[in-house]
């Protein structure tokens, strides 16, 4: 049987790692593991890890550790880390196989062994062309310089590579070797992993070459093993079995994906839940087992199509609101949403202190459900004291951050009558425009009666102060400041000119017949708009009720003595009436949303869609 030496890149839980580590030693006396643990995980998880593996001879932990990252050299210098343990301790072995802690074998191990004994001169790994990859940088990541980690320093990855393009000459391959590409994943003979250790002590610069390109693991390997293996050798497949799906996010493998992986033409599979007790636990049976009579058959002249897009396309097609899990579509776009909308929704838009009354003031209002700021950006706000909302749950965050006009549809989705919804500047950039450019939206903005700067600075003051903890200052000018870091902090300039420039224009184009405010807003949502325009006086009341102390109650301490000199202002609000959405100017809007979009979003090109076909 073929003498197997795993390597086990991990930072999972250490009880996790010290079980996989023992299920692939303990089957056969001649099977060894070697564990890079990331120095990334706690300290305490790595002493767990010493404690259980330190009763077995074959489990070796590499010392040496370093802190990995994705697309980093550190995947390829923690691999060679392992292969010089493997040479210093004298390992005898005939196959080395890397995998990840979140990897579990879904077949006998006996019969992985005899597989490789029937190909013993195949070397499983991809190495292909740059054609592999199917978007993103392709020769781009070896022909510039490659410092800085795109997910951790995103913006001087991006200067530094833009720079380069312009001001500095491609680089050159290093000679004698051909650039291939492919998964990070392999099983290769102990012969091969001895000439590449070989090869980077005779040319160390040839490793350091490596170590400025840009996700290497899925280069270097991949290049030493087309440089010193026959191409009839080269299986161009692993023997390990994961998905990415349309968003570049691993599938994960949990309990009621058995079936799935059953029949799979590989070996090995990963990401395994560490939550999928079933599933682990199956796997665990599987992997001691003996071999079968009717040993596996892979095709080695293609590469295996997981048939992930037919399985979406086969599950029960959900509602437009609410989109299937997995189920493909345009990520994030409030277009998607609304446009499949059928009900109308009422949207009161200003600072939160004034939405909030008169969302209270319609409270109790027959024929409305009355949430609250569902787009707030720390929490889920579903109204004062409510934890859920038909199913969904006020700690629902980050599910509704992943993909947040999906979400606001599941909720409209759950209202039955007219849906009201506080919204406050600052909220959701996206979002806001959206809802306020929506014909099922009906907008009422809140706005000071008097438009002046004092009455402008005070709405900003309430839109970003609530609940805000902010320094002790030492004058009212220090205060007055402190304002103003934090609007910019929380509300860029740009996005406050934008929404003033929208006040403005809706002010202008607003109603001033509550009759034909009426008419309007009936002919376009029916008679479900009646609570809201029938209650227009009642929420004005309730917002012009809280005098300056009562509106500044949840401010900063310093901020409070500063904006309670406006208690002689009698500052009056009102609610625009608007009869349909207000267009801001095209350009001015395009010109917004681009910026809105950059700041969220970045240089999205050279993110997940850069990853490689088949990783």
């Amino acid at each position: 049987m073929a003498k197997i030496t795993f390597i086990i890149l991990a930072h999972e839980n250490a009880d996790h790692v010290a079980d996989l580590a023992s299920l692939l030693t303990e089957w056969d006396p001649h099977a060894n593991a070697v564990i890079h643990y990331d120095l990334n995980s706690p300290a305490k998880q790595f002493e767990r890890l010493k404690e259980r593996t330190a009763s077995s001879s074959r489990i070796h932990l590499v010392k040496e550790r370093i802190k990995c990252g994705w697309g980093n050299f550190s995947l390829v210098d923690s691999v060679i880390r392992a292969l010089k343990v493997v040479r210093r301790e004298k390992i005898d072995c005939d196959r080395v196989m890397l995998i990840s802690g979140a990897c579990m074998p879904i077949r006998p191990l006996a019969e992985f062994s005899q597989f490789l004994d029937s190909h013993p001169q195949t070397e499983f790994i991809e190495a292909y062309d740059s054609n592999w990859m199917i978007g993103g940088l392709r020769k781009e990541r070896y022909q510039y310089w490659h410092f800085f980690n795109h997910q951790t320093h995103q913006k001087l990855f991006n200067w530094h590579f833009q720079l380069q393009r312009i001001f500095w000459p491609k680089r050159r391959f290093p000679r004698a070797l051909e650039p291939r590409f492919g998964s990070q994943w392999w099983c290769l003979s102990w012969k091969l992993c001895e000439k590449i250790l070989d090869y980077i002590q005779k040319h160390p610069m040839v490793y350091f070459f490596f170590s400025t390109t840009w996700i290497p693991d899925e280069m270097f390997f991949q290049t030493m093993a087309f440089k010193f293996t026959h191409n009839d050798n080269l299986a161009r497949r692993n023997l390990t079995f994961f998905h990415f799906n349309d968003w570049g996010k691993p599938i994960v493998l949990m309990d009621d994906h058995m079936g799935l992986i059953r029949d799979l033409p590989f070996f090995f599979a990963r990401k395994v839940s560490s939550s999928a007790k079933k599933l682990r636990a199956h796997l665990i049976e599987t992997a001691k087992r003996p071999a079968p009579e009717k040993p596996l058959k892979i095709d080695f002249s293609t590469r295996f199509k997981f048939p992930y897009k037919e399985m979406i396309a086969a599950l029960p097609k959900a509602s437009p609101l609410t989109p299937a899990l997995f189920q493909h579509r345009n990520l994030g776009l409030w277009s998607d949403v609304l446009e499949n909308c059928p009900q109308s929704f009422t949207v009161l838009y200003g600072p939160p202190q004034l939405t909030r009354r008169a969302a209270d003031a319609l409270r109790n209002v027959p024929g409305l459900t009355v949430l609250g700021r569902v787009l707030h950006p720390d929490r889920l706000d579903f109204g004062p004291g409510v934890t859920s909302f038909r199913g969904l749950h006020s700690d629902d965050n980050l599910i509704r951050d992943f993909d947040l006009p999906a979400y606001f549809g599941r909720i409209l989705s759950r209202v039955d009558d007219m849906a009201v919804i506080e919204l406050a500047p600052g909220d959701s950039p996206q979002g806001e425009m959206a809802l306020m450019l929506s014909r099922n939206a009906v907008v009422l903005p809140v706005m000071p009666e008097h438009d002046n700067d004092v009455m402008r600075q005070l709405y900003w003051t309430l839109c970003v102060g609530g609940g805000l903890k902010a320094a002790r200052t030492a004058s009212p000018i220090d205060s007055f400041r402190s304002m103003q870091r934090a609007m910019d902090a929380k509300i860029p300039a740009d996005y406050r000119l934008r929404t003033e420039t929208y006040l403005k224009t809706a002010n202008m184009t607003a109603e001033t017949s509550v009759n034909d405010w009426q008419a309007a807003l009936k002919f376009r949502h029916g008679e479900a708009v009646t609570p809201v325009t029938e209650n227009l006086d009642k929420m004005e009341q309730a917002i012009n009720a809280a005098d300056i102390d009562e509106l500044i109650g949840d401010l900063p301490d310093d901020w409070k003595t500063s904006v309670s000199m406006l208690s002689a202002l009698h500052a009056h609000w009102r609610l625009l009436k608007l009869n349909f959405p207000v267009a801001l100017p095209e350009l001015f809007t395009l010109g917004l949303e681009l910026q809105s979009n950059a700041r969220h979003i970045g240089n999205a090109d050279l993110t997940e869609e850069s990853r490689g076909a088949g990783n």
